[in-house]
């Protein structure tokens, strides 16, 4: 069982990487937490959600989605975006303490370039061109603008049951107070905070790419998006006009009801 660490006890300085090899002997970077090296796990902060997809099928079936549904994933963005109209400043925190643990994964790929990459003399800015941070940048499709922040996750559908086969397991939405909601759903726009680890640190994607894949169990849904505070004024409006007059409501005019004043056949004069 995974123990989950508060965002503001997290000491990313703590965080450590070791080389080991999978099955087929090639090298793997195992991350680890604190002195009794456990997992990578901590509580992430409240923010919005913009593409979730964490029942169901996931993302199966989807454009970006796998056709094989043994391989769909629950996916899961928390992004920098405001809330109620201000910054959410703990986002921020969130971005220090990742970006804290991509610097020193980078250190340690560095550190062992030849046997993971099977390079040498790469500077670490060299390096660093190569890896998928755990914080990405969103750009504007149109004008190329940045325009904030997101942290992608993703949780498979299915797990390895230990015996040979798979099942599929369901991600727990709760309520405000950590209790569980049966059925709960997380929709676009929502507030919500998640239980997250490093799943894996992966190497070798598209050539020599590498970074962390940070994965969920748990989401929280914080407030809903239904339920946020709406804009009840816009500042930029503040010219004033002769002709300007309070905004009124019109009530749609009454329509005449033809059928049920001529339904009877019209006297025809004597």
């Amino acid at each position: 069982m995974k123990k989950y660490i508060n965002l503001r006890d997290m000491s990313p300085s703590e965080v450590t990487f070791t080389l080991g090899q999978d099955r087929q002997g090639k090298p793997s970077i195992h991350a680890h937490y604190g002195e009794n090296a456990g997992e990578v796990a901590m509580v992430s902060p409240a923010c919005v959600t913009n593409w979730p997809r964490i029942s169901g099928d996931g993302n199966y079936g989807t454009m970006w989605g796998p056709t094989d549904i043994s391989k769909a994933k629950f996916t899961l963005d928390l992004t920098d975006a405001a809330i109620n109209e201000q910054p959410n400043p703990t986002f921020t925190d969130f971005d220090t303490i990742l970006t804290t643990i991509d610097e020193r994964l980078l250190d340690f790929v560095q550190a062992n370039q030849l046997k993971i990459l099977g390079r040498k003399n790469l500077t670490r800015d060299e390096i660093k061109m190569l890896q998928i941070r755990s914080v990405r940048p969103k750009y504007d499709k149109i004008s190329g603008n940045h325009v904030g922040s997101t942290v992608q996750m993703s949780a498979s559908k299915y797990a390895w049951d230990g015996m040979g086969g798979k099942y599929a397991r369901e991600i727990a939405v709760c309520d405000k107070d950590g209790a569980v909601v049966p059925g709960g759903t997380v929709q676009p726009g929502d507030v919500v905070a998640a239980t997250i680890f490093i799943n894996q640190v992966y190497t070798g994607v598209g050539g020599d790419k590498f970074g962390i894949h940070w994965s969920f169990e748990d989401v929280q849904v914080v407030c809903q998006r239904a339920r946020l505070a709406q804009k009840t004024q816009v500042s930029a409006f503040s010219d004033q006009y002769d002709f300007a007059m309070p905004y009124t409501t019109y009530s749609a005019p009454e329509t005449m009801d033809y059928n049920a004043q001529f339904s009877e056949p019209m006297a025809v004069g004597s």
